[in-house]
């Protein structure tokens, strides 16, 4: 097994002015980006957001319009994806149901050929062996060498498929929604398998999902991509705790981010929906130090508490009288949704105290936990 992480060569990979357009449809606007060596990196976007034909262009298997790929100072633009030393594993296993596990492991090294007429085996009979054993015992596969694809649960198939990536000895590690047609359980635990994987290999990686919770368990870096642009790259901390945009802070996060207009009006901020509600302390200074006279505030569901009448009011904290409009329990948790001033709002808590639909609550919102943006939908420091 060290000896096969040894020989494992960290990729960086570079895209300068990366377009790809279809007729008048531009699906990857001007991409510029550098994928780190040895990181997982989790391209993120909704459908359409032109993820999957980033990771094809990547791989080869697209050629761009226009703009150069770089595996680190090679471009490799015009390179056919068979040169590119590249593993790509799909949604789909595509694994051959006529052969064992071990069989479907041994594939790719039989059938690489070397020479003029390429009749030549690269490899040799002990060597082919030797890294079957490797891959098996580096995916705790050695139980089902013998099974057919038939017999192996869809987290043994996936785990098979990357091991016969794996066994090439790729540069680049390309993962294109790989757990979309497994359950919600064994997606979880093939999380936690990819991760202790690549910390075993530190192989590049890049991973395509449209499922937030996957890419901020999974990614070392976030590529948020939306209508074919890139709108935010960082940590998923980052993208969590400092959204640049309100696309950013909506996509992000176990729930919808809450937004509610305001206003500033002769230096007094209010919330602008049925009802004016004055906006004071540091967020109203915020406001009015920028000067913004119009945007919105937003704050996500998880930060909302309940006012409790029996303590007195905090400072720079906003407090907002709702109605309970639903009540959804989730193990441990309340999803409540609640209206104020004609404006749908979700408060997420843990309290065992029941709640009934039509009843008044009162919500308070502190200033740290509040985003400002502007009208140009850009948050502001």
């Amino acid at each position: 097994m060290e000896q096969l992480k040894e020989e494992m060569f960290k990729m960086k990979v570079e895209i300068k002015d990366l377009t790809k357009q279809y007729r008048k449809k531009i699906v990857l606007n001007n991409v510029n980006l550098v994928i780190p060596k040895g990181k997982i990196t989790v391209i993120l976007g909704p459908s359409g957001s032109g993820k999957t034909t980033l990771l094809r262009l990547i791989a080869g298997l697209l050629h761009p319009t226009s703009g150069e790929i770089f595996f680190n100072k090679t471009n490799v633009t015009n390179i056919p994806a068979n040169k590119r030393n590249i593993a790509m594993v799909f949604q789909n296993y595509p694994l051959f149901p006529h052969m064992t596990v071990k069989e479907n492991l041994k594939f790719p090294l039989e059938s690489k050929k070397d020479g003029k007429i390429f009749r030549t085996n690269v490899y040799s009979k002990d060597e082919i062996e030797k890294k079957v054993n490797d891959i098996s015992s580096l995916l705790h596969i050695e139980e089902h060498m013998d099974k057919y694809p038939s017999q192996l649960s869809g987290g043994e198939k996936q785990r098979v498929a990357i091991g016969r990536e794996l066994i090439r000895d790729p540069d680049i590690f390309l993962l294109d929604e790989p757990l979309s047609n497994i359950d919600a359980r064994l997606r979880y635990e093939m999380r936690s398998w990819i991760r202790k994987l690549h910390e075993m290999l530190e192989k590049t990686m890049i991973y395509v999902t449209h499922d937030q919770s996957e890419a901020m368990a999974l990614g070392d870096w976030i590529v948020l991509l939306d209508e074919g642009k890139i709108v935010q790259v960082g940590t998923p901390d980052e993208l969590y705790y400092d959204p640049h945009t309100r696309f950013v802070a909506q996509f992000i996060g176990n729930y919808p981010m809450n937004f509610l207009p305001f206003v500033l009006d002769k230096q007094s901020c209010y919330i602008d929906g049925e009802r004016r509600e004055l906006i004071s302390g540091k967020t109203c200074k915020t406001i009015q130090s920028k000067g913004i006279p119009r945007g919105t505030i937003g704050f996500r569901a998880e930060t909302i508490r309940e006012f409790n009448q029996n303590k007195p009011l905090e400072r720079d904290v906003i407090k907002l009288e709702c109605i309970i409009e639903d009540v959804e329990k989730v193990l441990d948790q309340q999803i409540l949704t609640v209206i104020y001033s004609g404006i749908q709002l979700f408060y997420v808590t843990k309290t065992k105290k029941k709640f009934s639909k039509k009843d008044s609550i009162i919500i308070i919102l502190h200033h740290d936990n509040i985003y400002i943006f502007d009208e140009n939908l850009c948050k502001i420091d």
